[in-house]
Parts: C-alpha cells; structure tokens; sequence
C-alpha cells in the first residue's frame, strides 16, 4: 500500500514555511519605513501600537475541510470553524477577540449555503463573544468550484502577557474535539484513493460525524487563565501542528511531551494512508488542540479551569535545558524532534 503525506497530497509544508519567511522579512522593513512598531511578528497574534494601545489583526479560513463539509451537507460548521482558527490564534498572544468582518466565496448565488455559513458565523461569535461588523460575499465563477470561508479578526492586547517557558516549567495539553480544520488535503485523498465514503464506518467509527465536528474555541478558557495569571505561555496546535509549539520555546530550552493515545479517528487515517507515525504529528493535533506553559504550583488551578470549560486536562512534560528544540515521545515507540 503507498504511503501517503501531506506533500504527496499537494501540501509541502517546508516550502510553506519558507514562503512565510521570505514575506516576514518584507513586511519587517516596510514596517520599520513606515515608522510602525509591531510586536510579535510571525507570532500568534502579532500587534500595532496605536494610541498607547496594542491592536492585533488576525486572518484564517476553513481551507478544504469545506469540500468535506459540503458533501456531508454540514456546511454551517465551517461558518463556526472560521471564527474557532482566528480567536484560538490571537488568545495565544494574550489578545481579546472583539470583533470580525468575514469573506464568503462561492461559484454560484447558492442562498441555502450562504444562510448555513453565516449561521455558524453568528453562533460562533456568540460564544467567542465576538461582534460582527461585516463581510464580503464573492460569486466568483469559473474561479471557484467550492467554497472558501475567511474570517479576520481584531483583538485587543488588554493585559501584558510576556509569553515565556522557563526551565522546570510543567507542560499541559488541552484536549481537542477532533480534526479542526487541518489536513483536510492529506484526509480527502487517503479515503478517495482508498474508495471509502465520507459517511463510511469504520472500524465503528462514523467518518461522517468525525470529519465535520467543529473546531474547538477555547478563547474564553485561555483568557480566563491570562486574567488569572496561570499560565505563562500558550500554542495553538493548527496548521503544521506540534511544529507550532516552537513558537514559544527559547533558544536555550527544549519541551519535552509525552504523548497520550491519540482518539480513534487519528489512528484510522494512519491505518488506512500508511501514514507515517511522524508525519501524523506534523500534520495533526492529535487529539491536543492547545499546549500551556504553567508554573508548578498552579497546575491544579489551571486543571480545575481547563475542566470547567469542559476539556481534559493532560500533563505532558516539562521545559528542560535545551537548544530550542520540541520532542514528542509518542505512544508508537518513536520519538520525534522538531
């Protein structure tokens, strides 16, 4: 059987990362010409100093997770999943989503679906308690043969989060609901290659409901925990997955995690593309949909937060000296440094 990967699937997330670095290096110049300070630059949540106050502005889309919603007929969740990926980034700088314009491209006036994105849009921000202020809808035919759902969102920096890991510090993962909105690409072609329905089940898993659960958002969780100074830093496990987490480590500290069980429908996809166990971290987050920071003696604290909200709580590892490298110690028996 051929072993499927993300760059196989048309995602070569080494040229993405070089692609983003290339730009930062533009953007940084024209910034420091136009006499702008922007923090955190490449960052989570990167901010501009207006009036003595750090704004942030974030965008990101529900990329092709939406073609899978589509032919399920669940739509309305990349309407939720659209505000989920901006509000979870901007949290990890410790910045407040407050408000979001959203952009909707389309091949066709489809009302029906325009409705179920926006619905889920709404419902999102509802919980997220973020305002609306407008959008764009775009009937692009012949461009488009799908659906592309953006949202950007502006945040408010209302308290200093310096965002740091020091040696010792406990390293603690929050559970995920699922997929969210990643390697959707590597997902739609393991089960077109291998003739198997979105709707299938499989090794009594129901695809169908796996593949179109929402996003988790855990802005309210993790602002509650910056507010109440629990946590000392955060990563959001998205695209390019446990690679994320370097964005947080120094040059002088290595975390080190040991890995749970993932949920079923994680092992599946590796059981059916021949997914490498290594790839699979690189793309997925593997039931951990965020990585906090904690002092020791507020571990409990930040559990009884983390469970009241409604996730499991897991205690991964610890930051130790290093050379700012992240190790997972999975439970496959390979170990992987990033």
């Amino acid at each position: 059987m051929s072993t499927w990967t993300y760059s196989k699937a048309g995602i070569d997330l080494t040229k993405h990362r070089s692609m983003h670095k290339r730009v930062l290096d533009a953007i940084e110049i024209l910034n420091k010409e136009l006499g702008y300070y922007v923090e955190g630059l490449g960052g989570f949540a990167t901010s501009i100093n207006l009036n003595n106050q750090k704004l942030v502005l974030h965008v990101d889309g529900v990329g092709t997770k939406t073609i899978v919603l589509h032919r399920l007929g669940k739509i309305r969740v990349a309407g939720w999943d659209c505000v989920a990926m901006n509000v979870n980034d901007v949290v990890c700088g410790g910045a407040k989503p407050i408000a979001l314009v959203d952009y909707i491209a389309m091949p066709t006036a489809d009302e029906g679906i325009f409705n179920e994105v926006i619905e889920g849009i709404i419902e999102a921000s509802r919980y997220a308690g973020v305002a609306i202020l407008g959008g764009e809808t775009a009937i692009l035919p012949d461009l488009m043969n799908g659906y592309d759902v953006v949202c950007t969102v502006l945040a408010v920096k209302e308290v200093e989060f310096a965002s740091r890991i020091d040696i010792s510090d406990t390293i603690v993962g929050v559970s995920s609901w699922g997929l969210h909105a990643n390697g959707y690409s590597l997902v739609r072609k393991i089960l077109d290659s291998s003739g198997i329905s979105y709707n299938s089940i499989v090794d009594g898993l129901n695809l169908g409901e796996e593949l179109s659960k929402q996003t988790a958002i855990y802005s309210n969780l993790v602002m509650e925990l910056i507010k109440r100074r629990l946590i000392k830093s955060v990563a959001n496990i998205t695209g390019g997955a446990f690679f994320k987490v370097k964005r947080i480590v120094s040059k002088d500290i290595d975390i080190v995690l040991n890995m749970p069980r993932p949920p079923k429908i994680f092992e599946i996809i590796m059981k059916l593309g021949s997914v490498d166990v290594e790839e699979m971290y690189r793309v997925f987050n593997m039931g951990i949909g965020m990585i906090l920071a904690v002092d020791n003696d507020k571990v409990e604290d930040v559990k009884e937060v983390v469970e009241k909200y409604g996730y499991t709580f897991y205690i991964l590892g610890k930051a130790v000296t290093g050379a700012g490298r992240v190790i997972l110690n999975t439970p496959y028996g390979v170990t992987i440094h990033l």
